[in-house]
């Protein structure tokens, strides 16, 4: 048996470490298991990727593994060979990338409590309070209530600097701090109780009983009616029989009680969703096209990359839903990623009615027992589809006979914290190649890389360029905004915006009103001095919300109160300017009256079911008019709706960031998208102080070729993605000049590195320079990119240099082909 494990840790570093297995936890210490493992004063959940009967020639001091958390392994071969091509394509660890692949629910939960020593003296306390007034304030808190953890005691101690004064008072013997660890979520269990007889010769012993003990006869009448086993918990409140009641039936050998596992329930389980039939649907010449493709590949057992370009309303779900069918009925899984759950919800909605309860849901808003359950069917194989967002392209899904990733262009498939910051749609292209399955990508607005590809020879197109019945795309109008000015109007509605509202509300359709802006105004100043009222941690305005009178930061979380006088000039002439959606409802409401206007954004779908509350009211055309961010853009279909107007197209037109055109083009086609999706036909407004801009032009055409064909030439011509990979080296810090020098030491040894090593003298190097978003959360922020055609030289350099790279206070943030450079 061996005696050694190799485990891959969370830390950022590119090696495992070696423990010894001790006897009592040999049984469960396998690769793929997850362990318990001391690392200096921390302990750490890994995963164990090796086992070995010696010690490697290097090891010093071997440390025995704490726990080893799992009867079966936790990880496949498979999904640890994943992991680890995701550790080296996004230069983190392979423990890292293992991390990453364990759901939030099923994590171990580390905390430390902290107890006064025994027989301390409080006096003791008083000697501290001038000379260490920090470790004053920790035994004191601890006299007051012994037994705190770290993170309590951090809120009850002035800037919450606990973990130098904590390691001092315990090296002084005058605290312990003891570690507690939780599993994560298991399953629930319930005691359940169901009948020892038949119900027909049940019913005489109620008989018998229903004088003498009437609780007990109402128990057993409950559980013959059912006719199944049924929770306790639900006899004793249906019947109000008590938990006694249901022990002196069961002593009596008239009914069995016993524990069982219970299953926690999912999106599937509660999703009313729309009436749609069952049945697949008739496909048109290009949907069965697509499908053909699809399937061959599937047959063949091969990998093959598709790229299904569909415009909005051209039935790109049905063909998922048909090129799966073959697959499952041949036994295989599949496996389907969504930007999110609450963006895509008819989407995830028509594949459970479709395919019942063979989807598993995972997503972010389930419990850490929901996801433990959904989690389990999987490894199970009582769900054969996983439906969820980046993170279930590591869902433990088995025999995969295909990977469909829906709205493939959207950023949010990129990870940003922590790391790996990987891409799931890349991630996927790797796990479907190692299966032989398909890849199929699916989006009206294909993501320049993906198309790039498919001019490279790499993947395949498939084109599905009408709506399904041949409706027809929606007219799209492009309103100067600065006309409107000229010409009087001061509303934030135009007049031919106006005038289709009134239409389309005068013949009982609805109307969806788009800003990508939440709040009320976006940002509040002085009109005598021009000052801004700015957050204190972040070099961006802050937003003013009505509803909650306060002024808000959306990068960081920071509120203050609206100023009542200029900070910086004492003047009362405050102005708050700037469109938000808050503003866009009230002004909806105050130039229609009659309307029933709803607003769907972050701030109004923060409790649970509200999202799914504000649709379902829309969809069975309780309201009329809905307000709303790009929570409404994608992903929905009202065939009611036929009347789109945007607010504001230009929001993120000049973002200092080199995908914003491309960005823009994608929303503004997507919420176009949501109008006229039935014969009644549809109209879009989008209103702007751009309208000659090449994306808003090709937007309002439904042109995506022409958009990407001048989009690319300027790509090509500056030198961004697809045709250069780039690597992004964000130092962030709380002082600048640290900042500053460490960007400029880390751009010397990139140059010195180049200078040794002709591999590298295609990697092109910019920057240091100040980051778009210079200082966010009271960090400051440089930024240094490495771009190379060959992806593998970039990665190498930037390795080589991390690996130099001196210690110091900045630290460096590593973003393998980034989504965003602000």
């Amino acid at each position: 048996m061996p005696q050694y494990a190799e485990v891959a840790l969370p830390l950022p570093m590119q090696q495992e470490f070696t423990y010894a297995i001790p006897d009592d936890l040999a049984a469960n210490a396998q690769r793929g298991s997850r362990a318990l493992a001391p690392f200096g004063p921390q302990k750490l959940e890994g995963v164990i990727v090796g086992l070995r009967d010696d010690l490697p020639p290097e090891a010093q001091r071997i440390r025995p593994l704490l726990d080893a958390l799992d009867g079966e392994p936790f990880f496949s071969d498979a999904m640890l060979e994943l992991c680890r091509w995701v550790g080296d394509e996004y230069l983190a660890s392979w423990g890292e990338a293992l991390a990453a692949a364990i759901p939030g629910g099923l994590r171990v939960t580390a905390r430390r409590r902290v107890w006064l020593a025994e027989g301390l003296d409080a006096d003791a306390l008083e000697g501290l309070s001038s000379r260490a007034p920090l470790q004053h304030a920790i035994l004191r808190a601890l006299h007051q209530r012994d037994g705190q953890t770290v993170n309590r005691l951090r809120a009850l101690v002035p800037g919450s600097a606990v973990h130098s004064p904590l390691a001092t008072l315990a090296a002084r013997g005058l605290v312990r701090v003891e570690h507690e660890f939780g599993r994560g979520s298991g399953p629930r269990r319930v005691l359940t109780a169901s009948l020892t007889h038949t119900p027909g010769e049940t019913v005489e012993k109620i008989e018998t009983l229903r004088a003498r003990a009437p609780k007990q006869a109402l128990a057993l009448q409950f559980l013959c009616r059912m006719d199944a086993a049924a929770p306790v918990a639900q006899i004793v409140r249906e019947t109000g029989a008590g938990h006694a009641t249901m022990r002196s039936l069961e002593s009596k050998g008239l009914v069995a009680i016993e524990e069982t596992e219970e299953y926690r329930g999912s999106y599937a389980d509660d999703s009313d969703g729309l009436d749609l039939s069952t049945t697949p649907l008739a496909l048109n010449p290009d949907q069965s096209a697509a499908v053909s493709a699809i399937g061959a590949a599937t047959r063949s057992g091969s990998h093959e990359t598709f790229l299904l370009h569909g415009v909005t309303g051209s039935g790109k779900t049905e063909v998922y839903m048909q090129a799966m069918q073959p697959v499952l009925d041949s036994g295989r899984s599949a496996l389907v990623l969504v930007p999110e759950i609450a963006l895509t919800p008819q989407t995830v909605t028509r594949l459970i009615q479709r395919l019942g309860r063979r989807v598993a849901v995972l997503h972010s808003r389930l419990s850490g027992g929901e996801r433990y359950d959904e989690w389990q069917r999987i490894r199970r194989r009582e769900a054969d589809i996983v439906v969820g967002p980046r993170s279930a392209v590591f869902a433990p899904v088995t025999d995969l006979g295909i990977v469909i990733v829906d709205e493939e262009h959207e950023s949010t498939y990129k990870q940003d914290e922590p790391a790996p910051r990987y891409h799931a749609r890349e991630v996927a292209r790797r796990r479907a190649d190692m299966a032989g399955a398909p890849l199929v990508l699916g989006s009206a607005t294909p993501a320049l890389e993906s198309l790039y590809r498919v001019r490279t020879g790499h993947d395949r197109l498939l084109r599905m360029p009408t709506r399904v019945l041949d409706i027809a795309m929606p007219t799209v109008h492009i309103v100067d905004m600065r006309e409107e000015l000229q010409l009087g109007n001061a509303t934030i509605f135009s007049a031919r915006l106006q005038e289709g509202i009134e239409k389309s509300l005068s013949r009982d359709e609805q109307v969806i009103l788009f800003l990508n802006r939440r709040g009320h105004s976006t940002y509040v100043f002085c009109r005598d001095c021009g000052h801004v009222e700015a957050c204190e941690d972040c070099h961006v305005s802050l937003t003013f919300h009505r509803r909650q009178a306060l002024l808000l930061c959306h990068h960081c979380g920071h509120v203050r109160k609206p100023p009542d006088t200029c900070a910086e000039c004492a003047s009362h002439r405050i102005r708050h300017l700037g469109l938000g959606t808050q503003q866009v409802e009230e002004a909806a409401r105050a130039m229609f009256p009659e309307a029933r206007v709803a607003r769907m954004d972050a701030d109004t779908t923060t409790r649970k079911g509200s999202h799914g509350e504000i649709l379902e009211a829309y969809r069975d055309q309780e309201t009329d008019i809905l307000v709303g961010t790009q929570m409404i853009a994608k992903g929905l279909d009202f065939p009611n709706v036929t009347l789109v107007g945007v607010i504001l197209a230009d929001t993120t037109l000049y973002l200092p960031d080199f995908r914003a055109p491309e960005r823009s083009f994608n929303l503004l086609t997507q919420v176009a998208g949501r109008s006229g999706r039935s014969s009644r036909g549809g109209e879009v407004v989008f209103q702007t102080y751009q309208p000659d801009h090449y994306s808003i032009v090709a937007a309002s055409n439904h042109d995506y070729d022409s958009f990407s064909e001048q989009e690319l030439a300027q790509r090509e011509e500056y030198g961004y993605p697809p045709y250069l990979r780039a690597v992004r080296l964000l130092l962030r810090g709380e002082d600048e000049q640290d900042v500053i020098e460490s960007g400029r030491r880390l751009a010397d040894i990139v140059e010195s590195l180049r200078g040794e090593d002709t591999r590298w003298d295609s990697v092109i190097a910019k920057g240091p320079a100040p980051a778009p978003m210079s200082r966010v959360r009271g960090q400051y922020r440089w930024h240094l990119l490495l771009c190379s055609v060959d992806a593998d030289d970039a990665r190498s350099l930037a390795r080589a240099a991390l690996d130099r790279y001196p210690k110091g206070r900045a630290t460096i943030i590593v973003d393998a082909d980034p989504m965003s450079l602000l």
